[in-house]
């Protein structure tokens, strides 16, 4: 009787083991949709993060990307992740403030004045509070992966000025604060979808965008474009998300993995742009495109012409004292660059 009570027992625990091997071999797979191509810096970052998830996992967790907005638009995949019918997207911080309207904070025009200030900020407690603040909309934020410094560029003029700006029908994404900057310029700001942006261009709807310059390349601006003017108005970080309860109920050895790869594909990608971007401006040029910097006092004209009015437009949305805060904890951040200096 004892040898058939082991016997059982040992089936018992022969078919629990099996049970668990078979759950443990269980693959996951989930997608992922990008914007832009798969050699922007962005794209490149997620496939860091790919491949360090499927080595971490034995190959049990598998990431698949969805490069050029094949599963929609940005602001249509962050809906698509946020429902639960996607697992995870990366976007612009402009369509990310339909979502969270913390987020509109960044959308303040010359926070930051080189990728450093911008690296470091986004790293500290000050980025790392708003991607938390998605989980209040049902996403997981997971790291800002890099679209880089946003430029002007031009079919009719070179931006030198405050005063070249008058007139200037120029694309913007649909977002109040960008509309409210390029208001305050004198331009007439025009919401286009990125999808559309080419063909706005191409056939004279408006006469100039802004976008960082690896856009610029990955859509061929220099057949509709004439003129690039470095005015590094706006840092634009793009968060990865993924939906909440995906995320949670994911093993706690996937989630690991996938939360230490996004911040190893955040920084691949932070250097593959900042390591391009002199590469592009020079093929632009031999493509035939005008590439100007600013004057440091014209930069300043800019500036004041158009910050105050944001951060005014934003303390509207999220209370003076929230706003107020954020500028002054990005202010004792970048302090640290120069602390023991003085």
């Amino acid at each position: 009787m004892r040898r058939k009570a082991i016997a059982a027992l040992l089936t018992l625990a022969c078919v629990m083991l099996t049970s668990v091997c078979a759950f443990a071999a269980e693959k996951i797979t989930a997608r992922v949709s990008a914007c832009n191509s798969m050699t922007h810096p962005q794209t490149i970052g997620l496939l860091v993060m790919k491949q360090y998830v499927e080595d971490k996992t034995d190959g049990n967790f598998v990431i698949n990307i969805f490069p050029n907005s094949q599963l929609g638009a940005e602001e249509e995949s962050l809906a698509q992740v946020q429902t639960g019918s996607l697992e995870m997207a990366t976007a612009s911080l402009a369509p990310v403030t339909t979502f969270q309207k913390n987020f509109f904070v960044l959308d303040i025009p010359f926070l930051f004045n080189n990728y450093n200030e911008a690296w470091m900020v986004m790293d500290s407690k000050v980025g790392q509070d708003l991607l938390a603040s998605l989980e209040e909309c049902g996403m997981k934020g997971l790291a800002y992966m890099e679209n880089g410094f946003r430029h002007v560029t031009s079919s009719v003029k070179p931006i030198t000025k405050l005063a070249d700006f008058k007139g200037l029908k120029i694309r913007t994404m649909q977002n109040p604060m960008h509309m409210a900057s390029f208001e305050a310029l004198g331009a007439n700001p025009t919401p286009v979808p990125f999808s559309e942006l080419y063909l706005s261009m191409q056939q004279k709807i408006v006469d100039g965008q802004e976008n960082p310059i690896s856009n610029m390349w990955d859509l061929n601006m220099y057949e509709v474009q004439k003129y690039v003017s470095l005015t590094g108005h706006i840092y634009d970080g793009m968060p990865l998300v993924a939906n909440l309860r995906w995320f949670e109920k994911l093993p706690p050895e996937y989630q690991e993995a996938l939360a230490v790869g996004a911040i190893l594909g955040q920084n691949y990608s932070r250097f593959v742009n900042a390591g391009r971007e002199d590469v592009i401006l020079a093929e632009l040029k031999k493509r035939g495109m005008e590439v100007n910097s600013l004057e440091p006092s014209a930069l300043a004209e800019i500036r004041n012409a158009a910050q105050p009015v944001v951060i005014e437009r934003a303390k509207k949305e999220l209370g003076a004292e929230y706003v107020d805060k954020f500028l002054s904890d990005i202010k004792a951040v970048k302090a640290d660059i120069l602390k023991g200096m003085n």
